[in-house]
């Protein structure tokens, strides 16, 4: 997946009152095509290592077959609150310069409730999503909050600002390694409320596609998605390093990353 690089030039509205508070804003390319694109601003709910972490894990779920909406860097210019409606002047002002975005989906998709249970190519795409978030350690996708989308045979994920918590958010010993079985507790304290979870529990789960994607997890893929983040949002941290690092070693250990996963779904 192709990282887009945006400029943002209209307001279209909030996207709802999640946490991070997305808006849709209205972008352009290079080119002078015009786009509509979710973008995350920057602030208290969404520091520069979520927004990293959001920027790698959408192209890398691509790779690993889940359906997710494009990524992009969207510049947000210096003065463009002026355009925007008072009540959420506030959140540009602080955060001119590069934001992560994806683009809308537009019409068409709806929300998975958090009640509704896959089946068929439903089910099939929800075992990729629970290994994907197992890999990134998201403890985001709970089933009171499902971050799924669906349209007709199609099941996609959006919202990765905690993907990699192991990573930022490393217990005493440091990150956990799913492939060691001294660190497995701690993930499937968050796991066991996946989403996913109660739908694939006590059956039998098709890892194979899922396995061939994580070994084609190259030196130069893992190169491709750290290369698309911006310098600025690099500085003062290893994360992108921690994980170039980290996935490297989920692709060599993924019989034992596999094995877990079969495990926890037993």
């Amino acid at each position: 997946m192709e990282v887009l690089h945006l400029t943002a030039s209209q307001f279209i509205r909030p996207m709802g009152n999640g946490r991070t508070c997305p808006v849709l804003l209205g972008a352009e390319d290079d080119g002078g095509s015009r786009l509509e694109v979710v973008t995350k601003l920057r602030g208290p709910e969404l520091d520069v290592k979520s927004q990293v972490a959001e920027l790698v894990a959408a192209p890398l779920a691509a790779h690993l077959g889940i359906s997710v909406p494009q990524a992009a860097v969207v510049d947000v210019p210096e003065g463009f609150d002026a355009v925007v409606p008072e009540v959420h002047r506030s959140a540009f002002r602080g955060s001119p310069g590069r934001n992560f975005g994806s683009l809308h989906l537009g019409a068409g998709f709806t929300t998975w409730p958090a009640d509704r249970v896959p089946a068929g190519g439903h089910r099939e795409q929800a075992v990729a999503v629970f290994g994907f978030d197992l890999l990134v350690q998201n403890p985001d996708r709970a089933g009171k909050n499902p971050n799924l989308w669906a349209r007709s045979s199609t099941v996609g994920v959006y919202d990765h600002e905690l993907a990699f918590s192991g990573l930022r958010f490393p217990i005493v010993g440091g990150a956990p390694r799913l492939w060691v079985l001294k660190d497995q507790a701690a993930v499937f304290r968050f796991m066991k409320n996946h989403v996913s979870y109660p739908w694939l529990r006590g059956s039998q789960v098709d890892l194979g596609p899922f396995g061939e994607r994580l070994q084609g997890l190259s030196d130069d893929v893992i190169h491709g998605l750290l290369a698309g983040v911006p310098e600025e949002w690099r500085d003062g941290h290893d994360l992108c390093d921690a994980m170039g690092g980290y996935l490297r070693e989920a692709r060599e250990e993924r019989a034992a990353f596999l094995d877990y996963v079969k495990h926890l779904l037993r």
